[in-house]
């Protein structure tokens, strides 16, 4: 009976926790994938249409969890109606997708109007909710570590106003770029926040877009991007036609590729013919062999390092490679080291790229700033080195450490506390006087606050008190090995006199300067970067 008693209660709160659905409607005859798909709208989010499998116990049980798709319409409204075949069709292939806007029977059944860019943030956080919901329609159905967002024109600028969120594997910028205009919260300098491979769709130079989309496209440096034109298609795209039309398909080769690890997939971007898409032109960019990165975590103690391991392809499987470990700066994250997968795969070096717990507000790792700390991140980069010093794989005599910025003050940092493990050290215009700096602005302990603000991130009083008395100039040359620093003479975060300061006191350095470059390299700064970093490890 007590077995019983506990089996109705669980039965009664997973039917408390499922939520009651308003509205469904069938479009296309469900789609043309394995699983027929509805869309639904739900009493807990009635102002967003989800399109998912009819069945999908039976989908989850022929695919697993499945991958979500947020999606944002064209000048922002608040309606899916004119993507719901498009949205039905890639539902039918596998995904749980969320529209922005309430459902519609008709075009003119209700008024539509604007929407903000937070609206994208908010269907993620109730998708997010109801995959930890027992009881919910979603828990244990969706995948909450595959996620895209995509979105039509000034939808795609939404997406562009969300890049930063780092739950996003994918984005999709439909007939849609930011040039040099601003919109729904995004402009160019939404680009860098790009953390995720991003496919741009348009429609020949008829769409409205296609010069944005292309500027966009060439103004991408640090993630991998392709961008796919379809002359005859025009700024409208294909998404009333019959199943979407072409755009239904070359946006779920995408997903398939990015979410599902369809590597066939890949031909559709990388092989420069468009195959099987008639009338378009593909080009690509910044990829590498991503079956050859894989998600790593690393423990320090009961601190949960987030990273991704790109090991390049071996003839000799057996073989020992050198391995390369990022460290990034103030507020970065594991996405920016990703771009040093290339030049590291081509001198045969595995390359380790995380976040630090706590560094920044994005990291995947912790993202509570409060808590930021240098020592700390000394902690864990000895940690990170010392797993990579007892693998199989690693050539431990050949470690090397790349840090940027603050990332490159914990590097030094580290790199002097063990100097035996660490072959070499790549300064990249590295924050040294981070400690003198502070110190400036709080001369006594009692003087710094319990929060401070920098660039809008909120860090706690122990970072400042722990590096108060802090002087890394006589730390660093304890490190005997060789060091390359690399910085721009226009940085006016970090003085060009440290780097020289500090080249002087390395037994074996050299700096490379850079003129006109500041602190964060243009892609045509960074190639020069990885030029001397070539010659450096070579």
């Amino acid at each position: 009976m007590k077995h019983l008693t506990i089996a109705l209660a669980l039965l009664a709160s997973s039917l408390s926790a499922s939520a009651e659905v308003l509205k469904t409607k069938l479009v296309d005859d469900g789609g043309s994938g394995l699983f027929k798909a509805i869309a639904v709208k739900d009493a807990e989010l009635p102002d967003f249409v989800i399109y998912h499998p009819k069945d999908m116990t039976y989908a989850h049980a022929r695919c697993g969890a499945m991958p979500i798709l947020i999606w944002a319409n064209g000048a922002c409204l608040d309606s899916s109606i004119d993507y719901e075949r498009m949205l039905t069709e890639i539902a039918s292939r596998g995904y749980v997708v969320l529209a922005i806007g309430e459902m519609q029977d008709s075009r003119d059944s209700r008024k539509q109007t604007h929407t903000q860019s937070s609206e994208v943030k908010r269907g993620l956080d109730w998708i997010f909710s109801q995959a930890r919901t027992r009881g919910s329609d979603y828990f244990d159905n969706v995948d909450t570590l595959r996620v895209a967002a995509a979105g039509h024109s000034c939808g795609g600028a939404q997406v562009l106003a969300n890049a930063a969120d780092p739950r996003l594997s994918t984005c999709l910028i439909m007939n849609a770029g930011m040039g040099d205009i601003e919109m729904a919260g995004a402009s160019r300098a939404s680009l860098p926040l790009l953390h995720t491979p991003t496919l741009y769709v348009t429609g020949g130079e008829s769409d409205v877009a296609f010069q944005n989309a292309r500027k966009d496209y060439e103004r991408i440096s640090h993630v991998p991007v392709a961008w796919a034109n379809h002359p005859a298609s025009g700024h409208g795209g294909t998404y009333g036609e019959r199943f979407g039309g072409d755009y239904a398909r070359i946006m779920t080769d995408w997903l398939d590729w990015q979410l599902k690890k369809q590597v066939d997939r890949a031909e559709t971007f990388l092989g420069g013919e468009a195959k099987g898409y008639s009338g378009w032109s593909i080009s690509a960019k910044n990829f590498i062999d991503f079956k050859n990165v894989r998600p790593l975590w690393i423990m320090n103690g009961d601190r949960q390092i987030f990273g991704e391991l790109f090991r390049p392809s071996s003839p000799d499987k057996s073989s020992r490679q050198p391995v390369a470990i990022i460290a990034h700066g103030f507020n970065g994250t594991h996405h920016f080291g990703r771009a040093y997968f290339d030049v590291m795969g081509r001198l045969g070096y595995q390359c380790y790229v995380f976040d630090f717990p706590c560094g920044s507000v994005n990291s995947r790792s912790d993202n509570n700033t409060l808590n930021m700390s240098i020592l700390d991140e000394q902690s864990d980069l000895r940690a990170i080195v010392n797993y990579f010093r007892a693998q199989p794989d690693v050539d431990p005599d050949r470690i090397v450490l790349i840090g940027e910025s603050q990332g490159g003050l914990v590097s030094a940092l580290t790199a002097a506390q063990m100097p035996d493990a660490v072959s070499r050290l790549v300064l990249v215009f590295p924050a040294l006087c981070i400690p003198d700096n502070w110190r400036a602005r709080y001369p006594r302990l009692s003087d710094i606050p319990e929060v401070t603000t920098l660039w809008n991130v909120k860090m706690g009083r122990r970072f400042f008190e722990e590096i108060h008395d802090m002087k890394p100039f006589d730390i660093i040359a304890k490190f005997k090995k060789p060091v390359l620093i690399v910085q721009g003479d226009k940085d006016n975060i970090v003085h060009l006199d440290d780097s020289r300061r500090a080249q002087r006191l390395y037994k074996d350095a050299r700096l490379h300067i850079i003129p006109g470059a500041g602190h964060g390299f243009k892609p045509s700064e960074f190639q020069q970067e990885t030029s001397q970093l070539e010659l450096f490890l070579k």
